[in-house]
This record gives structure tokens, sequence and C-alpha cells, in this order.
């Protein structure tokens, strides 16, 4: 195996396949990287058998095919430190060596077996030579298939996974729901506390319902999506979501677990219903939680009163401006809950749906029905 490459274009692809290197493992092959020729390309490939990332390496120069794998933090860090220009990648079968050469270094990195890396998903392969095309969704028998416009997928799942939990082991709070229907996706999201659901337009025919792991959804989200045009393939088989674009593939393990009925926790009736800016909303309640995260909001007809109390620390007490109808009411809130909803939106205007005693809430965009916020409240102190 020998090969000439990049480093500049060596670390981008290698700062993207090692975030799906394992942290905490018992299986040492579990931290290497796998380097593989094909049809003279050379490609990454890190895997925690979650999450498997693997990235075309562009401007690679195949002198002689082969796969190795190697120590992946160690092989980042070395192509991290040196200098940009041309690089030299070559194994020593012999002495199990797998060489690194510029011209002025020199690393040798003793290499991992091989034939113990995991095998890939199934349908991993298949993907890479899969012409994906948007416009011809049925010739690909092997997969349900999707098509979406990568930054429309990163800010839906920015706006959702705020509202997880990603180490807890229910299997419905560490991971999202994706539901998939005719030309739409929706997102749900929970932490018991508060539910997201955010809907958007994909390309796809087939109904489909998955639950992602968080983690798995962050590393997209990181990945893809920094180009306004990009658009994206999203292949589903029986076990496994493959997200699959310039070059890169990443595929995740599916949760097999039940996701809540969530349908039954979003409120209809409500006591009160107050449009008010965004922003204003967002300082008054960021200035109220210095004090307390849990805050109680005042409404009547004359606008909101946003007050906290802290015993140790004293009060605080804000007067805002809003378009309020319905009862007088008192109600309370993690703060920190509402700014996370208030933070993830773009619109001026947000709509507050209140319901009195201790059900839930729903917060949106004006004219935004694609996104909706369901928060419980906190029992006031008296």
């Amino acid at each position: 195996m020998k090969i000439f490459c990049s480093q500049e274009e060596l670390l981008r692809s290698l700062q993207m396949a090692t975030k799906a290197l394992s942290v905490k493992t018992t299986l040492p092959i579990l931290s290497g990287l796998l380097l593989e020729t094909r049809d003279d390309q050379l490609y990454c490939l890190a895997t925690d058998l979650e999450l498997g990332i693997e990235v075309k390496i562009p401007e690679a120069t195949i002198i002689a095919p082969g796969k190795v794998v190697i120590q992946g933090k160690t092989f980042f860090e070395i192509i991290r430190h040196l200098s940009s220009g041309r690089i030299e990648l070559f194994l020593d079968d012999k002495e199990n060596l797998f060489n690194i050469k510029t011209s002025t270094s020199f690393f040798s990195l003793h290499t991992l077996p091989v034939n113990e890396f995991p095998s890939l998903p199934e349908g991993f392969r298949a993907l890479d030579n899969l012409q994906i095309k948007s416009e011809n969704l049925e010739d690909n028998a092997n997969f349900d298939l999707y098509f979406i416009k990568a930054p429309v997928l990163k800010e839906a799942i920015k706006q959702s996974l705020y509202a997880t939990l990603p180490e807890d082991p229910r299997p419905f709070l560490s991971s999202v729901l994706a539901e998939f229907g005719q030309d739409q996706l929706r997102i749900v999201a929970t932490d018991i506390n508060r539910l997201v659901i955010k809907e958007i337009k994909v390309k796809g025919e087939k109904k489909r319902n998955i639950l992602i792991p968080v983690k798995s959804l962050r590393e997209i989200a990181n990945i893809f999506g920094n180009d306004p045009d990009e658009e994206i393939g999203i292949a589903i088989d029986e076990r496994q979501l493959f997200v699959v674009g310039k070059g890169i593939i990443i595929s995740s393990r599916l949760i097999d677990a039940q996701f809540p009925r969530y349908e039954q926790v979003i409120p209809k009736d409500f006591t009160g219903k107050m449009k008010i800016n965004r922003q204003v909303f967002l300082a008054a309640l960021d200035r109220s939680s210095l004090l307390d995260k849990a805050v109680k909001l005042s409404l009547s007809e004359a606008g909101l009163i946003i007050s906290s109390n802290e015993p140790e620390l004293g009060t605080a007490y804000e007067e805002v401006s809003c378009d309020y109808n319905g009862d007088i009411m008192e109600i309370g809130f993690n703060a920190q809950y509402l700014m996370d909803f208030l933070k993830n939106v773009d619109n001026e205007e947000i709509i507050f749906n209140l319901s009195s005693g201790m059900k839930a809430s729903l917060m949106s965009a004006t004219n935004g029905e694609d996104y909706r916020y369901i928060i419980m409240p906190l029992r006031l102190s008296v």
C-alpha cells in the first residue's frame, strides 16, 4: 500500500471521520481508523458500532492499493501537526508498520489487525457506489430513500436536540423520533419536561418511523449543512440509517424501542394566549433567571410580569409589554426551558398558549405551525 495525498485534504477528512472513534471501549480495535483504497480512491472510516463515518479523501494518488487499521487519534494528531503539502503514506507489510513521510518528517505507526475491524453495516458498501438521484426514488429497492436540503435538516436537528437527555438509559430520551411521510419529515424529541415537534419538507414517498440516537444526529448536523445549496440523501434499511453526500457516508444504528404516544400530550384547550416579541421576552427571562431559574409569569390585560425569588439572594421583577387575551393567571416555568426555545427560533414574534394548573402549555412562532414546543409548568411556592 502506497499513497500520496494532500495534508490539508487528509486532515479535513480525518476531522470528520474521527468523530466516530470510540472514546470509552474495552475493544482496542474501535480506537482504530481504517484506511482503504477502492476503485483508485482513498477512504477513511471509523466506527464505534453505533455511529460510522466514512469519508472519501480528495486529491489522493494511489501508487499501490491496500488497506490498514491504525490508532485513529494518534494518526489524526500527527497529520494535524504536519506542515501543509504532499504526504507519502506507505505500509511495510513485513514489519506491520504504517509510515508517514514528508520532506522533513517521518513517523512509523504500529498497525492493528484488519480482520478484527468491525464488519460494516449491511448496505454500507452498496451506498458507496449508489448513484443517488432525487428524481428517481424507486430505482433503489434495498432502501427507503429520502432527499433533503442539508441546511434544512441541520436547523431541524439544532431545534430539537436541546430537549433530549443524551446520556439517559431510557431510549426514547436519548434518541429522537423521525416520522417520514409523503414529502414530509416530522422530528419529535422530549426530556419528559418538554416536547419539541419540528416538521420539514423532504422528497420521498414511503411512511417510516425510526428512532435515531442523539449522538448520531449531532454529528450529522456538524458535518452536513454548511453549503446552502447542498442536498443529501437519507437511506434507511431494517436496522440502519445512512446519510450520504459529497463523498461522505454516515451510518447510524437505529434504536429498537417504542417512543411514547406524544400526540396525547399536545394540549388543545388553553386559559390564555400571549403574543410577545421574542427578543424582549428572551432578555427579560435572562435577567430574571440571574437569581433563580424558576420564574413566575403573571399575566393580565395589562401585560406580563416576570418575577423570581431566591431567599438567600433576593428578588427580581420585570414588566414586559405583550398582547394577552385570557384569564388573569400566574404560572411558573423553568426559565432555561423557555429560553432554549426562544434561542432556537428566528421569528420576531412568539405565540404562547398557556394552561392553568399543572397542564402543559404550547409555544410557537407566529405562522409557525411547523415548529411547536410543549412545556410543563413548575409548581409555584406559596
